[in-house]
């Protein structure tokens, strides 16, 4: 069986004759200055001539080609998609990966974004590599330039110190703590799939969770209104290691991290007094410990339990630098909000589907999807049927 891998000179090829279709297809137009782009600005791509415009435009593109050769190597592998195995495994030679046994999450499969399995030993593919690289390259640029705009920008100053433990009722730490999760996992499988071994995806990529969310704290120890502040630091160092410990001791993969992120104005809670952004609109987030029950309880109970539910407990905050509501009352407060709720695993929930659509499912396992949930706070308890939407019928809201 031939496998149809695209190497680097196969893949230029395509990249710059697909370039005017896809963008076609996309409805993107080119720029005038990229117009007529040649193999040396591709080399260039991180130049002067960069613009976000251009980042987001060849992003598409090489995601788009990312997932062609997927498909083609997925194509030539196997005849069906009905197995689950299959849709890991081409052939690999089991002294060269672990073996798929093992590859799991919680006692469920794992899954690479082009369905390869993990080395023992790393052997980078440099096709993956380019890609996969660009891509991030380009996100952590889009980020940054999102977060100089919303954070830093015209308040540069010498770097200092700041504590703000006291501030959004914590809920940034539990944010903090939660960003350098995700951000190892991203790091994590973009090593994989690019030939990393199993074990160094897992200590780089949580080191680069880290060193994300350090130079966002050594940004505002350079900015006037802010300051590095230790205790986010903290929190940032405890979301990567409590990844890196889940690689080490699969008894913790029982706990994932999840995110909840609606914006107020479509709950009916009160809105940020200040400009937003996602990543500090503390109103509209909620974050979540998911527990999955299947795994902890004893044999004789688990047939008495789904695979796919999960129980979740959760902590946000309300009324954090917001609008006062003209209709409640003027000493009105910010209030910590406590959640227990039902939660989805979405790996045993979804049917299983091509490598890339089995790795999306697994990735949505780290966000936190609504559910029916019961809210505790000072102003009161509340039953939620699929939090943090409120419904009403007659005089009862749930």
């Amino acid at each position: 069986m031939i496998r149809r891998n695209l190497n680097f000179k196969h893949f230029l090829n395509l990249y710059f004759s697909s370039k005017n279709i896809l963008l076609s297809f996309l409805r993107i137009q080119e720029s005038p200055i990229h117009a007529e782009c040649e193999i040396p600005e591709f080399a260039g791509i991180i130049g002067y001539r960069t613009t976000i415009k251009f980042y987001i435009k060849n992003i598409i593109i090489l995601i788009i080609i990312f997932l062609i050769n997927t498909t083609f190597n997925y194509a030539a592998a196997n005849d069906t998609l009905t197995k689950k195995v299959t849709t890991l495994v081409e052939n690999t030679d089991a002294d060269v990966s672990i073996p798929i046994e093992k590859f799991r999450y919680a006692g469920d499969q794992r899954f690479t974004i082009d369905g390869s399995l993990p080395l023992k030993e790393s052997k980078i593919k440099p096709l993956n590599t380019i890609i996969l690289g660009t891509i991030v390259t380009g996100g952590l640029v889009g980020l940054h330039i999102m977060m100089q705009n919303a954070w830093w920008k015209n308040s540069r100053g010498g770097f200092h110190f700041e504590e703000d433990f006291v501030s959004a009722l914590q809920v940034d730490k539990a944010g903090h703590s939660y960003v350098a999760y995700l951000s190892s996992y991203a790091a994590n499988e973009a090593l994989l799939t690019s030939g990393f071994s199993y074990d160094a995806s897992a200590i780089i990529g949580s080191a680069m969770g880290l060193g994300f969310e350090t130079m966002i704290e050594i940004e505002d120890g350079f900015s006037k209104d802010w300051g590095f502040s230790p205790s986010d630091f903290y929190f940032d160092l405890a979301g990567a290691t409590f990844f890196l410990a889940q690689h080490y001791v699969p008894a913790l993969q029982n706990i994932t991290p999840k995110w909840t992120y609606f914006p107020t104005e479509w709950t009916g809670q009160p809105v940020l007094n200040r400009p937003r952004n996602i990543g500090d609109d503390y109103n509209s987030s909620a974050f979540w410990w998911s527990i999955n029950v299947h795994n902890i309880l004893p044999d004789n109970f688990k047939n008495f339990w789904p695979k796919w539910l999960n129980i979740a407990l959760g902590y946000g905050g309300n009324a954090i630098d917001a609008n006062p509501d003209p209709n409640g009352p003027p000493d009105q407060l910010s209030v910590r909000r406590y959640m227990i709720a039902l939660d989805y695993n979405m790996v045993q929930l979804l049917p299983d589907g091509c490598p890339f659509w089995n790795w999306c499912k697994q990735t949505m396992n780290i966000f936190k999807f609504p559910a029916p949930t019961i809210e505790f706070s000072k102003t009161g308890t509340r039953f939620y049927l699929m939090y943090p939407f409120r419904f009403k019928l007659g005089g009862i809201k749930f």
